[in-house]
């Protein structure tokens, strides 16, 4: 900021640039005494009309100073004369002998500023009269230059001074809805007048670094003004002069708040992907791991201490699904919100109804983006929630088939971890989850020295094969089940006693059967293939049951299946009659499974082949493709499969590769695919 310097005689402003200022007088001395007192004025002196405009042509003037009275004219006829070639030029007519009918005259002819001697106390007075008449006039008739910029964008302006009241207001013609304060009331008052302390003293501040830099200085900052609360970018630079003897800055105030919605909408997006990013990075680093998970609970411990990891949620926990749930049973947990699921655990069956109990009976996410706003929570659920500042939640379904294991739950003190497509993710999770775990099962079956055989009675269910073998009088067999895509499964069938034509229409009709077609047909029957969504099998097998054999005879049918000898029957009965509850448990019984040779051959030659070459192989032999003549092409394999028929070929000459070697080769092979 400037400094004030005083002398004896009178106070002088210090200014950052001189004015030069043409004088035209006759026989006065206030010329002299006014460039003699003010070292920011450069005064020159001409006595005659002819002599000021000579001048003008040879130098530039700021502003000219005219005695009404002139030895070859007047000081208005040398305004009239000024005005024709140079409008915008300041003009102040100064005189001792001054009327009304000549002011009202100099004021028509454009005249900046009219000073009767009378009305001025000394050079100070008439010095700001000469700077008020500069800055007025710097862009043009009764505009200041920044008046004419302003009017060229919407933005809002002040002139304010190093103590902070507002000098001079200007604003473009689209933004007087951006004033805090009606435009007409903010002229002569202060900073402290209009905003809060804490506001006032940042603007301020601001001010005063401005003029102390000397350049533009910016800073952004939110008002609430007529239109709303708004965002804006100040832009300010020193005036390079004062005003009544005081430093003066140029604030322009620009309105920002579209930019800055679109900054926090990238903000958002870019941390949404990083969120996103990170969940998948998870995701794959579970599934990967998942491959070496040998049961349920290494399953859900191993993702649940994954997920707490990663830093994205600082609790995971499993619950266990039940036809009546009597509150949060957690299975496996991880991480924990000062004792926040311990809390959940207490309250037992008063829980109500919580996002994991809705999860699992819709098969459906249940998220919870902001705990503050949801609807979601029971009270109580919620009130501990917002106790521990915990700001998100979803409850995530883990299922395979139609069989629902239970829940993942993941609750975050953070926001934005739970966008739509980090949704998407966790979905796929909790599939692969289901399908783990049932992998898990279905290998327990295989390697497991003893199992527990299950055998089922069904009768007056809608299943398709049972209801086409009371139909038509006839016995079907389950020669083998393969999986199909979309969690479907290729049911292999030879029927007995039933008219081919009239079975496929039957089975076809159906509205769990997706595809129906014959393979074979002979004197002890036809074999047909049938991709079903759901039946019976399928049912005991996404329970973790391994069927060996099922029968359906005028509509009834018996299953004999098994399940590892560590799995609780009950849970594995119950989920069966849960679809079908017609169904009868008839028989359980323990069986060892001896120790043979050829069955560890077979295991042998089964851990040679990939999941896709055991697949083609088993339905293409199923699908009689390696009878003569064939029951199937190549082609009708592969469509069973939903692949290319190269691609069935491939798998295929992989596998009997695999195979043959296992039989011929002692090394074995060394290209499984």
């Amino acid at each position: 900021m400037g400094e004030r310097t005083t002398t004896d005689e009178s106070p002088k402003t210090e200014m950052t640039r001189s004015h030069t200022v043409l004088f035209v007088e006759h026989e006065t001395d206030i010329a002299r005494s006014l460039d003699r007192q003010h070292d920011d004025l450069t005064v020159r002196v001409e006595s005659s009309v002819t002599a000021c405009l000579s001048r003008l042509g040879e130098e530039a003037i700021d502003c000219i100073v005219s005695n009404h009275h002139l030895p070859d004219s007047t000081g208005l006829d040398l305004l009239e004369t000024v005005r024709d070639e140079h409008p915008n030029l300041p003009f102040v007519v100064f005189t001792g002998g001054g009327s009304e009918r000549i002011a009202s005259e100099a004021i028509d002819l454009g005249v900046s500023d009219y000073v009767p001697e009378t009305t001025i106390d000394g050079t100070d007075d008439l010095r700001e009269r000469i700077v008020g008449a500069i800055r007025t006039h710097l862009g043009g008739r009764g505009e200041s230059r920044i008046d004419t910029l302003m009017s060229a964008f919407p933005d809002v302006a002040f002139l304010l001074d190093e103590e902070g009241q507002y000098r001079e207001l200007l604003v473009g013609p689209n933004s007087e809805n951006l004033a805090v304060t009606a435009p007409p009331d903010l002229v002569g008052r202060r900073l402290h007048d209009v905003f809060s302390n804490d506001i006032a003293n940042r603007f301020l501040e601001h001010i005063h670094r401005t003029l102390e830099s000397g350049r533009v200085e910016t800073m952004e900052y939110p008002l609430t003004v007529e239109s709303g609360q708004r965002w804006f970018e100040a832009r300010s630079t020193p005036l390079g002069q004062e005003i009544d003897g005081k430093d003066v800055v140029v604030w322009v105030a620009r309105d920002i708040t579209d930019r800055r919605k679109r900054e926090r909408t990238l903000t958002r997006q870019h941390d949404e992907l990083e969120t996103l990013n990170r969940i998948h990075w998870v995701i794959q680093e579970v599934i990967h791991e998942l491959v070496h998970a040998a049961t349920r609970d290494d399953i859900e411990q191993l993702v649940c201490e994954r997920l707490v990891e990663s830093g994205l949620y600082e609790l995971a926990w499993t619950d266990e699904s039940e036809v009546s749930r009597g509150g949060v049973t957690p299975r496996t947990r991880a991480g924990g919100i000062d004792g926040y699921l311990d809390k959940l655990v207490e309250f037992e069956a008063d829980i109500g109804d919580d996002p994991a109990s809705r999860a699992m009976r819709t098969d459906e996410l249940q998220v919870i983006s902001d705990v503050a706003e949801t609807s979601l929570l029971p009270p109580q659920v919620r009130a501990e929630a917002l106790e521990r500042d915990i700001e998100s939640g979803i409850s995530i379904p883990i299922s395979y088939g139609n069989t629902m294991y239970g829940s993942l739950s993941l609750v975050s003190t953070r926001t934005g971890v739970l966008g739509e497509r980090a949704q998407a993710a966790l979905e796929i999770l909790g599939d692969t989850i289901g399908f783990a775990i049932n992998a898990a099962r279905n290998k327990k079956i295989l390697l497991s020295d003893s199992h527990v055989e299950l055998e089922f009675h069904v009768a007056g269910s809608r299943d398709a094969v049972m209801a086409a073998s009371r139909r038509l009088d006839c016995t079907c067999h389950l020669l083998g089940l393969v999986p199909a895509s979309e969690g479907q499964l290729l049911h292999y069938i030879r029927a007995e006693g039933a008219p081919p034509d009239r079975l496929k229409t039957l089975l076809s009709e159906s509205d769990t059967v997706a595809e129906c077609r014959l393979i074979e047909t002979d004197e002890t029957g036809l074999v047909v293939e049938i991709q079903m969504n759901e039946s019976t099998v399928k049912r005991l097998v996404e329970a973790g049951a391994a069927v060996q054999s099922a029968t359906a005879n005028r509509g009834e049918v018996s299953i004999v299946a098994e399940i590892p000898r560590e799995t609780e029957v009950r849970k594995v009965v119950d989920a069966f009659q849960a679809a079908y509850p017609s169904a009868e448990l008839i028989g359980k019984r323990t069986i060892d499974r001896p120790i043979q040779t050829a069955q560890e051959f077979r295991q042998s030659l089964t851990d040679r082949l990939t999941d896709r070459q055991e697949t083609a192989l088993r339905t293409a032999y199923f699908a009689g493709y390696y009878d003569w003549p064939r029951g199937s092409t190549a082609e009708e394999v592969a469509g069973a499969l939903d692949i290319a028929s190269p691609t069935l070929h491939y798998h295929l000459r992989k596998a009997q590769h695999q195979l043959l070697g296992a039989l011929f080769d002692e090394t074995g092979t060394d290209d499984a695919d």
